[in-house]
């Protein structure tokens, strides 16, 4: 069936009792795919009959707007895109994310959790305005309740009509946390429940005659109380109607009920669906954590630096009762999982919620603690004000471990790590950091223990081999004097940089490599030996060039010009990176040996 599916118009043709059946090749289609090209495989496991019981009853002109965007790649099959699915998450290929470039049935671009509750409510606003007839519907799940922005944009709804599908897997990238899941749970299905359910419907239909009449009976009355009679505290403050729980894996009851809101409902109204990340694939439904994100061949996502960082914790803590270690739904992204059961009483997930995150470890630092706030670069600029004026103004001895800084490959232009330097340096008393190998950021974290002031340790997901010591503000020399003198961030643009030396060297041109591993402050005296003795200084970072570390060496120089000096950059212009393999971004915005080299050559 799956392979006649090229529109919405060719899923609403099949028979209700057709599309079980369709679910199972969904499922089988995004394992096969995933499993080779990498991706997030349980979130859009759990979403297979949700999604297409979503786009069977509600219309093509209806919008909906799916949280974080991660679990939309059931919507994608089934919204015109089946013959391009081998190429998700592949350069020039499908998004892994909703992207409104790449089809007018993605109705918002989402990357980051908690946002389609007020970007679907400004949608339901304008057709109000524009006085236009559709449905919205925001799907919220895997966590997005933990979310601050979640309830500001709950708190607007007021009588808007609107509907949103609450995808409840109990859920986040990690488990839940905190009093918001709490909540939830009074209401969720729980497992005797489910037992009793099964039991009972297996009871009716052994009975003669009378079995599958009283299995109807029973099934319309308990929908009938779901409709009118279930309430929820958590939603009715709000003012917004609850039907639920119900079953997202039973596609039949998901369409009855859908339709019976779509239809009959003229009031804000939540739909509270269970589902279990991973469905249909054992080693993801024991597994979740692991198989949220898959790398291609369907190996586990590692991540070398960040279990780097959890180890160094580990080891610091034993004699520092003041570490405290935080992070925002990403234990295991982070590495934070080892330090989480060593120090329960010492480690914080806050749930999808940075901004609390960051301003609770200001709190803890303002007390004597010695907070670690574990992010990924893309999801600490959520935090920005807070980092501002909650840690830097009060001069707080807070520690960022930015992860993922960088080109991250394949999640694309909503998770690259390429503005933390550009956010992080405008601000007062902060100090940046980025170690360019293991042992540099061990060091940089053991330097850190000893600072009263804010420290961002900035760092990309794998580590490159080299074997470096960390020197606060000290940069390091790794090859000779020269005229030239490429100064370099992180361990890509050092890896690209020496390989350039190597190349240029067969060509009797020596440069010098210089590991640039503090970006604020600048290390003012190496700055002024090169300013000194160079006639071309080139940059490389993997940051956007505007506000990044190429912008700090130019108000330096510019700071101290008297001579002709020929300054290059290499980093990222002023553009959002589309997905693609890491080794691409890096080839496309130039930070590769041959680059660099044919760059110093056009310019002797």
């Amino acid at each position: 069936m799956l392979e006649n599916i090229n529109g919405l118009s060719d899923l609403k043709k099949l028979d209700i009792k057709q599309l079980p059946a369709l679910c199972e090749e969904i499922r089988a289609e995004i394992i096969k795919t995933v499993t080779a090209n990498g991706g997030h495989l349980a979130s859009n496991l759990g979403v297979v009959e949700l999604t297409v019981a979503l786009h069977y009853v509600f219309n093509e002109e209806d919008k909906i707007v799916w949280d974080v965007g991660h679990q939309s790649y059931v919507h994608k099959l089934l919204t015109g895109r089946r013959i391009m699915f081998d190429s998700l998450r592949q350069e020039g290929g499908l998004s892994g994310f909703p992207d409104t470039d790449e089809s007018v049935s993605d109705t918002f671009n989402t990357g980051h959790a908690s946002t389609s509750i007020s970007a679907a409510l400004g949608i339901a606003k304008a057709r109000d305005i524009q006085k236009q007839n559709f449905d919205v519907v925001a799907v919220v799940g895997d966590g997005a309740l933990t979310g601050g922005l979640t309830y500001e944009g709950l708190n607007s709804v007021d009588d808007t009509k609107m509907f949103l599908v609450l995808n409840d897997n109990n859920m986040s990238i990690d488990a839940n946390v905190g009093s918001a899941t709490k909540n939830l749970s009074r209401v969720r299905v729980r497992k005797g429940y489910l037992n009793f359910k099964r039991n009972t419907k297996r009871f009716l239909n052994a009975l003669p005659l009378i079995g599958k009449p009283l299995l109807k009976l029973c099934k319309n009355i308990i929908r009938n109380i779901r409709l009118s009679r279930l309430k929820n505290i958590y939603f009715e403050n709000f003012k917004i109607k609850y039907i639920g729980p119900i079953n997202g894996h039973d596609v039949k009851d998901l369409i009855f009920y859908l339709s019976k809101i779509k239809n009959n409902v003229n009031v804000p109204t939540v739909l509270h669906v269970i589902t279990q990340k991973g469905r249909g694939y054992p080693q993801a439904e024991d597994n979740p954590q692991g198989y949220h994100g898959v790398s291609a061949k369907c190996s586990i996502s590692s991540s070398t630096m960040s279990d780097t960082v959890g180890e160094t914790l580990c080891k610091l803590a034993e004699n520092d009762e003041r570490i405290v270690a935080i992070t925002a739904a990403m234990t295991v992204g982070t590495g934070l999982k080892p330090f989480m059961e060593a120090y329960p009483d010492r480690f914080f997930d806050v749930g999808i919620a940075e901004e609390h995150a960051v301003t609770f470890a200001a709190g803890l630092a303002k007390q004597g603690l010695k907070p670690y706030v574990a992010i990924y670069s893309t999801f600490l600029q959520r935090a920005y004000d807070q980092i501002l004026h909650d840690v830097c103004l009060q001069h707080l001895p807070v520690v960022f471990c930015v992860d993922r800084a960088g080109f991250v490959g394949e999640d694309g232009q909503t998770h690259q790590g390429l503005f933390d330097i550009s956010y992080l340096s405008a601000m007062p008393n902060m100090v940046i950091i980025a170690p360019s190998s293991v042992s540099q950021l061990v060091s940089a974290l053991k330097w850190s223990q000893t600072q009263n002031s804010p420290v961002a340790i900035r760092y990309p997901k794998n580590d490159v081999g080299f074997d470096l010591c960390y020197q606060f503000c000290s940069w390091q020399s790794l090859t000779q004097e020269s005229e030239i003198t490429v100064l370099t961030v992180g361990c890509n643009a050092l890896s690209a940089s020496l390989g350039a030396y190597d190349l240029l060297k067969k060509e009797d041109i020596i440069i010098n490599v210089i590991n640039a591993d503090t970006i604020k402050p600048l290390d003012n005296i190496m700055l002024d030996k090169v300013f000194d003795k160079s006639k071309i200084i080139i940059t490389v970072e993997e940051n956007v060039l505007i506000g990044g570390f190429a912008s700090l060496v130019d108000s330096y120089l510019i700071s101290k010009q008297n001579k002709n000096l020929n300054v290059l950059h290499i980093g990222v212009e002023d553009s959002f990176v589309k997905h693609g393999s890491i080794s691409s971004q890096l080839q496309k915005y130039g930070v590769t040996a041959d680059n660099i080299a044919n760059l110093i050559k056009s310019n002797l």
